[in-house]
C-alpha cells in the first residue's frame, strides 16, 4: 500500500502548516533550537548540497577546519565524475556560437544547462565551490532565456572562474560578459542615450547595495562612464568602443573623473565599487545570510567586511572567517532549503541507489514547478534567499508531492532514472528497525525524529500493528518508498 495524503499530513506532522507557514516555521524553528548541535553533520549541512556518509568519514578524518580548508581549496579536490558528464556535453566548453549550433541540432541543449546546475551540485566532490557557484549565480543574475550561449560562458568564465577568487576580478568580469552586457542593455548604450540599467543594478545589486551612498546623480553618471561598452558581435567577447563613449568630465561617488579619457572611466568606476567599504558589507552580509542565516549577525557581517577589506576582497578569505565564527557553529538547523537544495539534498541521500542516466529532464520541470528553474529568474535581483520567499502553499505542495513521489523510482515510474532502495537502506528484522535505519541514512540519525515520529512511521509501516513484527521483504518492498517519502517531507529535511 503506497503512501495516502492523508497519512503524510497525520504521519509527518504537517497538517498545520497547510493553515500557517509562519506557525510551522516558528514551530520548527523552536524545536531545531532545542537539538544538540552536532558540529559535524551542522558543518556539512551548510558546506554541501546534502550530507552523504563519505562527507561524515571524511571530516571525522580531517576535523572541522582540515575539511573547511580542504574544501575551500577546491582546485586540488579531483572530480572525476563530472569531468566525465562534460565529456559527454563538449558545448558546456565551448564559444556562444557552439552552444548555438548544438542546440541546432539537438533541442535537449536548452535542458541540458539546467540539468547541469543539478547534476555537479549531486555529483560534485567540490560541495562548497558549487555552492558558492550557486552564490554568486544570484548575486550577479542573469537568466538565460534567449542568451543561452552567452549564459553558458558567462557560467564558466565568469562564476565558475572566480566563484572563490578575488571579488574585484568577479565583478570586472561580470562587467565585461556579454550576457551581462545584453540582459540589463548596456550594450546598447551610448554618448548620445546613456543607458542607465547596468549602472543602477551595479552598485544596488553587485556592490555598494541600495544604502550605500548613492545617488540619482552618481547612477546617471556611472552609466556615462560606461557608455561604449559593448558586444563584438562577430566574436561575442567584450568590445569598447570609443566612438560611442561620453567622454566629457564626471563626479561619480565623490570622485573627478577629467575629460578626454575613454575605457578608463568605466575601469575606475569598478575599481571604486569593487574596494568601496559599503560593497564590502554588502557582499558579507549576503554571505552571512546565505551560509548562516536568513537574520544575518550584525557583528558577524562587520568583522566578515572588515575581512574583505584587508584582503583586497579574496573572497575564500572571506568565507573562511564565517565558516569558522561561533555565529555560524551556533545557527544550526535555521536555514530553510530552496527548492533547488532540497531536491539535490533528496538525490545525495539517495545517491547510494541512484542512476540518475545523462538527462534528467523531469527534475528540471518539477524544479519549475516549485518556482526554483536554474538560470530562468527575471529581475536582476537573484533568486530569494529567506525562508519566507518559498513558505507558501502551492511551494510546499510541490515539494512534498516530489518528496513522496521520487522514492517510486524504485519501481520504473520515470524513464532513465533508475533507484535500489536496497543500497540506500539496509536490511531490519522489524518495523522499528526499518524506521530506525531510514532516519539514520536520510536524516543522518535517528535523534533527528521524535519519539512519537518514530512510533507514527512504525504504525504506517505495520498498517498500525505491532511495531515489532517480523520485517518481511514484501512488506518491506510495499512500504519502503513511501516511508522515505515521508522522511523526506518531514520538517527536519527542509531545514539545514
Amino acid at each position: 500500500m503506497s503512501v495516502t495524503r492523508r497519512d503524510f499530513l497525520k504521519l509527518s506532522g504537517l497538517a498545520a502548516a497547510a493553515a500557517s507557514s509562519s506557525t510551522w516555521v516558528s514551530a520548527v524553528m523552536a524545536w531545531q533550537a532545542e537539538q544538540p548541535l552536532d558540529p559535524i553533520r551542522h558543518v556539512l549541512n551548510r558546506m554541501t548540497w546534502g550530507v552523504m556518509p563519505a562527507d561524515v568519514s571524511r571530516i571525522q578524518e580531517m576535523g572541522i577546519e582540515g575539511y573547511i580548508d580542504w574544501q575551500l581549496g577546491y582546485e586540488d579536490i579531483p572530480d572525476p565524475v563530472i569531468d566525465a558528464w562534460l565529456e559527454k556535453y563538449p558545448f558546456l566548453n565551448g564559444t556562444a556560437r557552439d552552444v548555438y549550433l548544438a542546440a541546432h541540432s539537438d533541442d535537449r541543449v536548452y535542458t541540458v544547462m539546467p540539468w547541469d546546475r543539478i547534476y555537479r551540485a549531486t555529483y560534485s566532490e567540490r560541495q562548497l565551490f558549487e555552492l558558492m557557484v550557486e552564490f554568486w549565480t544570484d548575486h550577479f543574475n542573469v537568466p538565460a532565456g534567449d542568451a543561452l550561449g552567452e549564459k553558458v560562458v558567462d557560467d564558466r568564465e565568469v562564476i565558475r572562474r572566480h566563484a572563490l577568487g578575488k571579488f574585484r576580478d568577479l565583478l570586472f568580469a561580470s562587467a565585461q560578459s556579454p550576457a551581462m552586457l545584453y540582459y540589463l542593455n548596456q550594450a546598447e548604450s551610448v554618448a548620445e542615450h546613456p543607458n542607465e540599467n547596468y549602472a543602477r543594478e551595479v552598485m544596488e545589486l553587485h556592490t555598494i547595495g541600495v544604502d550605500g551612498g548613492y545617488t540619482e546623480t552618481d547612477v546617471r553618471e556611472v552609466a556615462r562612464a560606461l557608455t561604449g561598452w559593448t558586444v563584438n558581435y562577430d566574436s561575442s567577447g567584450f568590445y569598447f568602443d570609443n566612438s560611442v563613449h561620453d567622454a566629457g568630465e564626471k563626479t561619480i561617488l565623490g570622485h573627478y573623473f577629467p575629460a578626454g579619457r575613454g575605457i578608463e572611466d568605466g575601469l575606475a568606476v569598478l575599481d571604486i565599487l569593487a574596494t568601496h567599504p559599503s560593497t564590502a558589507r554588502f557582499v558579507s552580509r549576503k554571505l552571512v545570510r546565505r551560509f548562516v542565516s536568513d537574520t544575518p549577525p550584525d557583528s558577524l557581517v562587520e568583522s566578515a567586511a572588515f575581512v574583505f577589506l584587508t584582503s583586497e576582497g579574496d573572497i575564500r578569505q572571506v568565507m573562511r572567517h564565517i565558516l569558522l565564527s561561533s555565529d555560524f557553529m551556533g545557527a544550526h538547523g535555521q536555514k530553510f532549503r530552496r527548492p533547488i537544495d532540497f531536491m539535490v539534498a533528496m538525490l545525495r541521500a539517495l545517491r547510494p541507489g541512484l542512476d540518475l542516466g545523462d538527462h534528467g529532464a523531469w527534475l528540471v520541470w518539477m524544479l519549475e514547478e516549485m518556482g526554483q528553474f536554474p538560470y530562468a529568474w527575471h529581475p536582476p535581483n537573484g533568486y530569494p534567499d529567506a525562508a519566507g520567499a518559498w513558505m507558501n502553499t502551492n511551494g510546499l505542495l510541490n515539494r512534498w508531492n516530489l518528496a513522496l513521489l521520487f522514492p517510486y523510482a524504485s519501481e520504473g515510474w520515470w524513464d532513465e532514472i533508475q533507484l535500489d532502495l536496497n543500497a540506500v537502506i539496509p536490511p531490519a528484522s522489524t518495523a522499528e528497525h526499518l524506521v530506525n535505519a531510514s532516519a539514520e541514512a536520510i536524516l543522518g540519525g535517528v535523534d533527528r525524529l521524535s519519539l512519537d515520529d518514530r512510533r507514527l512511521l512504525a504504525d504506517f509501516v505495520t498498517d498500525g500493528s505491532n511495531p515489532g513484527m517480523e520485517m518481511t521483504d514484501d512488506l518491506r518492498a510495499d512500504k519502503l518508498p513511501g516511508l522515505i517519502g515521508l522522511l523526506l517531507a518531514a520538517p527536519v529535511f527542509q531545514w539545514r
